[in-house]
């Protein structure tokens, strides 16, 4: 039976890169993106539901000819910086994560996959890692049959949207990768190609109960 799936984050770099790689795989039969603002897809396996990410609760998918929801993918994520607040990046990267996760198992959806962090961790002093963390915990809460937490580092490639400190970092990543080896490898920067490609195989997982990938773990694929 082919797969209804959930994708929420796909104008982003590594959401935008397993959406690519969804269209393309034989065994889904639709994808429903939920976004803010249309991308206009022209594609017949993509229905696109356009609606503020807090309010997905009103949402009723019988609406869009669909039924179920088999995997829900999320790609959600942004910075302090351009979310303007750490409030304003918490809404984002834990809140409105678990919002897309629970439209997804109110749709009957086992499996959920979810873009955190390297170095995630509700107990961690780094702002930033302690979110990452909160939302883990949180997405566990859900008790999903298959939760696949993905933690990449610096993610490597181009963005839409301008990120002038981490662009400085993209280019420095090669030199800097050659001089991260031993327990320091896992902190290499990593192709967002690969991080996608993750997210978009752990559909196909048989595993159950909590999964984490650790950068370390997808940088040689």
């Amino acid at each position: 039976m082919t797969k209804n799936i959930l994708l929420a984050g796909s104008s982003g770099l590594v959401g935008n890169l397993t959406l690519e790689k969804l269209i393309l795989d034989s065994s889904i039969n639709k994808i429903i993106i939920v976004a803010r603002t249309s991308q206009n897809f022209n594609n017949p396996k993509i229905i696109e539901i356009i609606t503020e990410l807090d309010r997905l609760s009103d949402i009723n998918l019988l609406n869009y000819g669909i039924d179920r929801i088999d995997s829900g993918l999320c790609a959600l994520g942004s910075t302090i910086k351009k979310a303007g607040s750490q409030q304003a990046f918490k809404n984002i990267d834990y809140t409105l994560v678990l919002r897309v996760a629970e439209f997804a198992k109110r749709f009957g959806a086992e499996e959920f996959s979810v873009i955190s962090a390297l170095g995630a961790d509700r107990n961690s002093g780094i702002f930033y890692n302690k979110v990452k963390g909160e939302m883990e915990e949180g997405l566990k809460a859900l008790n999903f049959k298959l939760l696949t937490i993905i933690r990449p580092s610096l993610l490597l490639g181009e963005r839409k949207e301008k990120r002038v400190a981490e662009k400085i970092f993209i280019k420095l990543s090669p030199l800097l990768n050659k001089t991260l080896f031993g327990p320091l490898k896992k902190y290499r920067g990593i192709e967002a190609h690969k991080v996608a490609t993750i997210l978009a195989q752990s559909i196909k997982s048989q595993d159950c109960g909590v999964t984490v990938i650790e950068n370390s773990q997808m940088l040689d694929i």
